[in-house]
């Protein structure tokens, strides 16, 4: 008998999160995320906002893909769940594991209202530990727009980790009719160590100061 994706990667629970292998059950909400532009403010050449948005089927067909590289050992996606409410926070994973290479190129989307207060400091700390730890990669390559202030910080400052090189104009987005360039970082095994002690640090800290304000 064939594994289940949740045998296949099971289930990682943090203090405030549960990184779960995609469901049919959040096909609705992960619609309505990649459709909603104030989400997707830095990757609106996912949106498909020319064509309404998101359909249903094009979820189905993106959460079929992305199972298959979890059953492939090619890729991991983890669909990200507040657990006080159940809510779809967001979806995070490897696109592309080698390992041969022993690399991955790896990415994370969260719905805006988890920006704050180190909801993907969390979530991203654990997909990190077990690309490094459990699967013994040697590199991960993080890729996100010019733009994005957020995660070029998160790695620069947080991570400690100087841009690697520009993907200058690399497509033409269709909804803002502009080029698009990229920034692309590069995570190696020996960064790990001191990225995993700043980053269990960060996640104390910001964790305590949304639970203050709350």
């Amino acid at each position: 008998m064939s594994q289940s994706l949740s045998e296949l990667q099971p289930t990682i629970t943090t203090a405030r999160l549960t990184l779960d292998a995609p469901s049919p059950a959040d096909d609705p909400a992960m619609r309505d995320m990649f459709s909603d532009v104030h989400t997707m403010a830095y990757l609106r050449f996912k949106t498909k906002e020319e064509n309404g948005g998101w359909t249903i089927p094009e979820i189905v067909s993106r959460r079929e893909d992305h199972s298959k590289l979890i059953v492939d050992r090619t890729g991991s996606c983890y669909y990200i769940h507040d657990k006080a409410t159940g809510e779809l926070a967001g979806v995070m994973g490897a696109n592309k594991i080698n390992r041969a290479d022993r690399n991955a190129d790896v990415g994370i989307i969260m719905r805006k209202k988890y920006w704050s207060g180190g909801y993907g400091s969390e979530a991203m700390y654990e997909l990190m530990r077990g690309l490094f730890e459990d699967d013994k990669l040697h590199k991960i390559i993080y890729e996100t727009t010019e733009k994005n202030d957020g995660m070029r910080g998160f790695l620069e400052k947080a991570c400690g980790i100087p841009l690697t090189y520009i993907k200058k104009d690399e497509l033409m987005c269709t909804a803002t009719h502009k080029w698009v360039s990229f920034y692309v970082y590069a995570i190696f095994e020996e960064d790990w160590p001191r990225i995993k002690v700043a980053l269990l640090e960060r996640i104390r800290a910001r964790a305590a100061k949304h639970a203050n304000k709350a």
